[in-house]
């Protein structure tokens, strides 16, 4: 901001490029988006200063880098380093007062078959459940093959854990999630039901497509790693593909995703739910699975039931807080309360936390 209002005849390629690079050359930027934002930022500040008049065809190639500027300044988006921050550096441009923190998830899960269950958690140990030896090792769970028995692996709000089937396929289990799953696969399939959200590593086997079956579709596959999040309280089941290929199947229509691709399930205006296929940002898609959170153009609402798996919070929106658009990368390690303040470094939203509740607020509210 402070170039684009200077009079001096720097090259402004020079200087965007600079900021280019430091958010990452991964990051790119449509068209149809980079308008919409250029000209929201505008219109919530002051008139766009003369270098920005002069700006021709060929602006986009630098585009993300200057509209990260302007937003910032318009208070419409933060970009927020993939480190975890000391607080001591957020405290002093927060304004709440948390009564209380809360500290972030941990390797922690529930496992049944029958009417038994155990409780989990990265502790290497071994026991028999459902008259299968079950292996714990830092947090994995692997059972022995003897018996066809239904195994129900649940990770708790506040919770994530993995696990091995019988084929060799690798899960893992985000934060309030329910994976059902035999101890050894019978027939010409392997198939496993799913609520919340999974990175699959699936074991190749010609003979017996792998399956997941959830509330509303079914993923199949043969080989591949991909991502499936269907929370019940999330407008969207987003699928998406890693490597390999996956098929969509939901009511007789069926979708095959390439590599970086990801089918979104959502319900339209008249009702009816609609697959939509596209390009996927994979490092958002499977952030949580490396231990952070990365928010790429997400508003505040989901973000905030993101964070409260995760911590295990009640979430209250205080009247006024609008659609918000965050751009963030965010270690999962962080205390709430330092990821609240980041958050808070936007001028835009306060928080308070009492207790297991957070509250959201307009700031200054």
């Amino acid at each position: 901001m402070d170039y684009l209002k200077s009079e001096e005849e720097e090259s402004y390629e020079e200087i965007t490029s600079k900021l280019w690079e430091q958010i990452g050359e991964e990051k790119q930027l449509e068209k149809e988006k980079a308008d919409y934002l250029l000209e929201n930022a505008i219109n919530a500040g002051e008139s766009p200063p003369k270098k920005m008049r002069l700006w021709q065809a060929g602006w986009y190639k630098v585009a993300a880098a200057v509209l990260l500027a302007l937003i910032l300044g318009a208070g419409a988006m933060y970009l927020l380093k993939d480190k975890k921050v000391s607080p001591a550096k957020i405290a002093q441009n927060s304004i709440s007062s948390f009564k209380n923190d809360v500290k972030p998830g941990e390797t922690k899960a529930i496992l049944k078959s029958g009417g038994a269950q155990v409780v989990l958690n990265k502790k290497d140990t071994s026991f028999t459940l459902g008259g299968n030896k079950v292996n714990i090792q830092k947090g994995d769970v692997k059972i022995a093959r003897e018996q066809p028995v239904e195994y129900t692996l649940i990770t708790p709000r506040g919770g994530e854990y993995s696990l091995e089937l019988e084929d060799g396929t690798k899960v893992w289990l985000n934060a309030d999630s329910k994976l059902v799953y035999p101890s050894v696969f019978e027939g010409d399939s392997r198939t496993v039901r799913l609520s919340g959200e999974a990175y699959f590593e699936v074991a190749t086997d010609a003979a017996r497509p792998f399956i997941v079956r959830t509330e509303k579709q079914d993923i199949r596959v043969l080989g591949t790693a991909f991502n499936l999040q269907v929370y019940p309280d999330e407008r969207k089941s987003i699928t998406t593909l890693v490597n390999g290929k996956v098929q969509v199947n939901k009511e007789g229509e069926r979708l095959v995703l390439k590599p970086g691709q990801q089918a979104i399930l959502r319900q339209a205006q008249d009702g009816k739910e609609l697959i939509l296929v596209k390009n996927a940002d994979v490092k958002q898609a499977i952030a949580w699975k490396e231990g952070y959170f990365r928010f790429d153009f997400t508003d505040i609402h989901e973000i905030m039931r993101r964070l409260s798996r995760w911590y295990d919070v009640e979430v209250v929106f205080e009247e006024g807080v609008g659609h918000k658009e965050f751009l963030a990368a965010i270690n999962r390690d962080n205390n709430i309360s330092q990821v609240l303040k980041m958050l808070e470094g936007t001028g835009e939203i306060q928080f308070e936390i009492d207790g297991r509740e957070v509250r959201v607020m307009r700031n200054g509210q």
